[in-house]
């Protein structure tokens, strides 16, 4: 089983929509709802499902509806999460941004 590092652009927005859409709506959005949510074309949808399903993140059957998928992962292996410091935000003394907002 081949294990890629990083999804591509496609693969990884269709993803977050339907991670999210299940989420919001309890269901799974179907091709058209993908397309307007995503900006692709039906085949660009299907070419992401099928990648997706290739990588275990959905279980989905071509032959069937791309509302039967199934989540498996909704969110993308792999991918280093470095905590940011935002500019200014800290106090100077070492100390974190809440400490900026409690006592400054």
């Amino acid at each position: 089983m081949r294990r890629s590092i990083m999804l591509d652009d496609t693969p990884r927005k269709l993803l977050r929509i339907i991670s999210q859409f299940r989420y919001q709506f309890r269901r799974m959005p179907n091709i058209k709802e993908l397309g307007r949510l995503s900006g692709r074309h039906p085949a660009e949808i299907i070419k992401g499902f099928k990648v997706l399903s290739a990588e275990h993140y959905i279980d989905w059957d071509v032959s069937k509806p791309i509302e039967t998928t199934i989540i498996i992962e909704g969110w993308e292996r792999n991918v280093p999460y470095e905590k940011t410091q935002q500019q200014g935000a800290e106090s100077g003394s070492g100390g974190t941004n809440i400490d900026y907002w409690l006592y400054h």
